[in-house]
Formats: C-alpha cells, sequence, structure tokens
C-alpha cells in the first residue's frame, strides 16, 4: 500500500507542475478567448487522471535517470533524500528530512508513510 500511495504522490507533484505552468500561461493569456483557458485546465486533468507519463527532449520537469522524484525504496534508506532533477530543491527538502542516528531503531519517514498511506485510503473511502 505504500508503494501505491508514493506512486500517487509522485504523480501528484508533478501535476502540481503542470498546474503552476497553467497559471502562469493563464497570465499571460487573460485576454484570449475561454477556449484555450478550459484546453490548458484539460491537460492538467488529464494529467492528474492518467497514471502514466510522456518522455519528451521538451520536458518542464528535468529528469536525470530517476522515474519518479520521491524513490519507492525511500522508506529503506539510511538518509532518505529527495531526487527531483532540480538541486534547490533537493537540498531544501533534502535538508528537512529526518535525519537518521545509529540510535534509531526505526526509521521515522516509513512511519510517516505508512500514517500518510492509511490516511489516504481513509479519504479514498469516504
Amino acid at each position: 500500500m505504500s508503494e501505491l500511495f508514493l506512486s500517487v504522490l509522485n504523480m501528484s507533484l508533478t501535476a502540481s507542475y503542470v498546474i503552476l505552468v497553467v497559471i502562469i500561461i493563464r497570465l499571460l493569456l487573460k485576454k484570449a478567448p475561454k477556449v484555450i483557458s478550459y484546453a490548458l485546465w484539460g491537460v492538467v486533468a488529464f494529467r492528474l487522471i492518467n497514471p502514466f507519463t510522456f518522455e519528451s527532449v521538451f520536458s518542464l520537469l528535468p529528469r536525470n535517470g530517476d522515474r519518479n522524484p520521491i524513490p519507492q525504496d525511500s522508506i529503506h534508506q539510511q538518509s532518505p533524500q529527495i531526487n527531483s532533477g532540480i538541486e534547490v530543491v533537493d537540498s531544501f527538502v533534502g535538508g528537512t528530512l529526518p535525519a537518521l542516528t545509529v540510535g534509531d531503531s526505526v526509521n521515522h519517514l516509513q512511519i510517516y508513510i505508512q500514517i500518510g498511506s492509511y490516511i489516504w485510503v481513509l479519504c479514498i473511502m469516504a
């Protein structure tokens, strides 16, 4: 269940980038017809609904070979880290992740991901 939760979290993260781009484009095209606005939000809806991505040279998100910004094995790493391909984001988010010490017997990130997946399932059921 945690793997599915992380997959959905990764898709939501990339969809948020698309939403930001659409908002910026809409600000630039204030005088454009409403059809263009609907088409832009249709791209966002497509990204949120479909569980697959299209790889392109003209991608908005730089990828360094990683398929997911949040790796599936991050819950089992000694020092969890985020690899989005954007160095500023990686260093900022990586600095906020809890650091593990030798005395820790439980990976705190694993607990957070498990709790997040339970909350996610409960919200789906609601």
